[in-house]
């Protein structure tokens, strides 16, 4: 079976950059947020799961670390910070309704709601600042999970100040013109990124 582009993307673009001594250099051009973005076709998501795993231990045969965050189980740990539980959300649906639900969420996410951790201080708060910056790599993950909730370059601005170590997005959706991403290829595009974009 031949590469597809976002696999010679992920090899040839990303991975080069990844085991560079210092991890978050090539990233971006923001020398305080060295953070990036992978962008890959949402239905190809388990094959991007496969190929994450072989990269994750060519990274630690360089001598990287690499902590790898699902945004699905951030997003879990954002409902139970709130005193909820998914039981409860689930529940929520059937009872009133998947469009107060999903405010409920997007509040909960943004750290609108009461007793609520934004996901961004939940991702602050996860990555281990005891690592080196050169070496220790972030892979935010499972992003699909976001869809219609929050914003990834929301995410991204958010750590800002509060990440210094290098991240990588992995982003479902596609290019819209030369330099918008659709996420999971149905929102309208998002201009607002300022990370690097590999795809």
């Amino acid at each position: 079976m031949s590469q597809k582009e976002w696999q010679r993307c992920l090899q040839q673009q990303l991975e080069p950059v990844l085991t560079a001594p210092d991890s978050g250099v090539g990233l971006s051009t923001y020398t305080d947020m060295p953070f990036g973005i992978f962008l890959y076709p949402p239905e190809d998501e388990w094959q991007l799961r496969a190929e994450l795993r072989d990269l994750v231990v060519r990274l630690e045969n360089a001598g990287k670390t690499v902590q790898r965050l699902s945004m699905a189980v951030l997003l879990e740990q954002a409902i139970e910070a709130a005193g909820l539980s998914m039981e409860e959300i689930a529940q929520g649906e059937a009872d009133l309704g998947i469009a107060m639900v999903r405010d409920t969420l997007r509040d909960l996410l943004s750290g609108k709601a009461a007793g609520s951790v934004p996901l961004d201080a939940l991702v602050a708060q996860a990555v281990d600042s005891s690592r080196p910056t050169s070496s220790h790599i972030v892979f935010l993950e499972r992003v699909a999970v976001l869809f219609d909730l929050h914003r990834p370059s929301a995410l991204l601005e958010n750590l800002h100040h509060k990440v210094s170590h290098p991240v990588v997005l992995f982003y479902p959706g596609q290019r819209d013109g030369p330099a918008g991403l659709r996420f999971m290829d149905e929102l309208d595009a998002d201009h607002n990124y300022r990370p690097k974009l590999f795809a």
